[in-house]
């Protein structure tokens, strides 16, 4: 109750929209994220996800390969030393497969997504920065014709360090433009922080709000907890 409760908290202010409860899912979301650095500038990325709904019998998940490239290094200014090196780059793309299906009778059906990424970092004073992130789904789903998504995320961190810890609370809010419907469909928003707690282990706890407004139930609330390994 009190995690349900601190998550309605947290996101209010973002996403102030109204919904049944009837009309809400709430999930709880499990990631990890495998990056494997190729070398200074070329890096891949494995990851699997699960996505268990609280109140309604709904499970699905995904597994992802993806290779990240640094375009151009004119950020040469390093947030902070660890394994993830692309931290301190201005720009990034990446592009990967995305496999998800689901875990039930009468779920979802399978989809095969290509991916295409463009990410900008942007340096602000005292110590934030602005990262914009453009992504193109190419959507295969079965039974459907092919589709395709547009989705910009606007990304808002700053690093700390206390007593030795570092962590990077963040905030970001995202917009799906999807072609299905020739509309922006979705809207989700996000709190949430990375951990450091080795020199190769960030860990990411989060809060998500989302509202997709041709879907049913069209709110979606979720708790989420990524495992990031940096190799």
């Amino acid at each position: 109750m009190f995690k349900r409760e601190a998550l309605r908290f947290a996101l209010l202010a973002a996403a102030a929209l109204p919904a049944a409860a009837q009309d809400t899912r709430r999930e709880f979301r499990p990631e990890f994220n495998l990056y494997m650095q190729a070398d200074d500038r070329t890096r891949v990325l494995f990851r699997g996800d699960l996505q268990q709904g609280e109140n309604v019998n709904y499970s699905q998940g995904s597994v992802l390969a993806a290779v990240d490239f640094a375009l151009r290094p004119l950020f040469r200014r390093d947030l902070r030393q660890r394994g993830n090196v692309f931290r301190s780059r201005y720009l990034s793309f990446r592009i990967g497969y995305q496999y998800r299906g689901s875990f039930v009778t009468g779920g979802s059906a399978p989809e095969h997504r290509g991916i295409a990424e463009l990410t900008g970092r942007y340096p602000l004073p005292g110590h934030i920065v602005i990262i914009d992130r453009n992504r193109g789904d190419f959507r295969f789903v079965k039974g459907q014709a092919y589709s395709s998504r547009y989705r910009n995320r606007l990304w808002v961190e700053r690093d700390l360090k206390v007593r030795g810890i570092v962590f990077t609370p963040y905030i970001f809010g995202e917009l799906f433009f999807d072609t299905r419907f020739d509309a922006w469909s979705t809207r989700r928003f996000a709190l949430g922080g990375q951990i450091q707690t080795g020199p190769h282990v960030v860990l990411e706890p989060y809060a998500m709000r989302q509202v997709n407004t041709r879907s049913t139930p069209r709110l979606t609330e979720a708790l989420g907890f990524k495992l990031n390994l940096f190799f």
